[in-house]
């Protein structure tokens, strides 16, 4: 089939498109903020390609293309069909690493360690997180910085000189048999602190440290004390996308689409509730108002809050494409997060006249 016609068609708009085989099967799915410059990406001369994707478009026969309001909903359009469809491409180009935890066991005396899956067992569990690289090197961090447990052997061990961590000062020396349960615990708390976002303090003075160490021309330590930071801060930037979720708070989300019109999403936790197109030219500021509030309440106060058990792997990627979409556009889109004890009257009025204020004062860039 000739798709050259079809890509003549295909708008400069945000939209999502699907590849099919002669078949007729979807075999990719993708969004864009701009639908033509992507796809036409695909029929341009590339010697970097890596194979699969090559293979891939040897195997198009046809596309097809939706056209979204916003980029955000085409992000969402998106997740939602590769979940459903799980096209052939969308699995095989995706990276293959899998989702992991750090987990701390309930024991007297464990050691950090990484974990695939969250099990159902008493153990403490930090993550999801998508980068192993950045969660081996917190944990190394973790063992250099904190004197707890690093022997390769799952249990302790007894020795009665120690091993070499406690001669190096890295370890308290657990396997002497001479330290208490709630003396190791500090440490772990500590940890937990620090990885919840409740103490940042030692994420804190890692700048410090790598300042220091240029100072004093020790440029190897430097470098690692960097990679112990870049990897902190991916941990901590997660945890509170986790954190956030679990709270199930609700965000109202406006994103403009032209100076006429903008688009509002209702959030819970990460899943997007509803999202509807308004014009606020039309609407006077009560109209606007009175119908904001019928909308807050009746999305927010119905939908039910989900198993707190933890996220699934769908969830997360949910949570990262809302969040960070909000996070990375806030020069285009407003966000509001709506506590449950606003929901009533009277201190939903407020609320809603501030958004309304905001969305009708034409001051946000399209």
């Amino acid at each position: 089939m000739d798709i050259t016609e079809t890509l003549k068609q295909i708008p400069q708009s945000p939209g999502i498109y699907q590849m099919f085989d002669s078949r007729g099967n979807i075999i990719y799915v993708g969004k864009a903020k701009n639908l033509k410059n992507r796809v036409l990406q695909y029929f341009t001369n590339n010697k970097d390609r890596a194979p699969k994707v090559e293979e891939m478009i040897r195997n198009i026969y046809s596309i097809k293309y939706v056209v979204t309001d916003t980029e955000l909903d085409a992000f969402l359009d998106e997740c939602r069909l590769i979940k459903e469809i799980k096209p052939r491409y969308n699995r095989q180009l995706k990276n293959t690493a899998k989702y992991l935890f750090i987990k701390i066991p309930a024991e007297p005396f464990p050691k950090v360690k990484i974990a695939k899956e969250k099990e159902a067992d008493d153990a403490l569990y930090f993550g999801p997180f998508t980068s192993r690289r950045q969660v081996e090197t917190t944990i190394q961090y973790l063992n250099e910085f904190y004197p707890i447990r690093k022997c390769a052997s799952p249990r302790v061990v007894k020795r009665s000189n120690g091993c070499l961590y406690l001669q190096l000062g890295k370890c308290l020396g657990v396997c002497t048999a001479q330290i208490r349960p709630d003396e190791y615990q500090n440490h772990i708390e500590k940890i937990r602190q620090l990885l919840n976002g409740a103490d940042q303090a030692a994420f804190q003075e890692l700048p410090k440290l790598i300042d220091s160490a240029v100072d004093n021309l020790n440029f190897e330590h430097a470098a690692q004390y960097r990679e112990y930071y870049l990897g902190l801060r991916h941990i901590l930037g997660k945890q509170q996308l986790v954190r956030s979720s679990n709270k199930q708070k609700n965000i109202l989300a406006v994103e403009f689409i032209d100076h006429t019109h903008a688009k509002i999403f209702f959030i819970k936790g990460n899943k997007l509730l509803y999202r509807e197109i308004l014009d606020t030219i039309e609407k006077n500021t009560t109209e606007l108002s009175q119908h904001l509030k019928q909308l807050i309440r009746g999305k927010f106060t119905t939908e039910k809050t989900s198993d707190k058990s933890g996220l699934t792997q769908h969830d997360l990627d949910e949570a990262q494409i809302i969040y960070s979409y909000l996070k990375n556009n806030k020069k285009k889109i407003l966000s509001y997060w709506i506590p449950d004890t606003r929901l009533k009257e009277p201190g939903l009025d407020g609320a809603v006249s501030k958004i309304v204020e905001r969305i009708t004062s034409a001051n946000f860039s399209v």
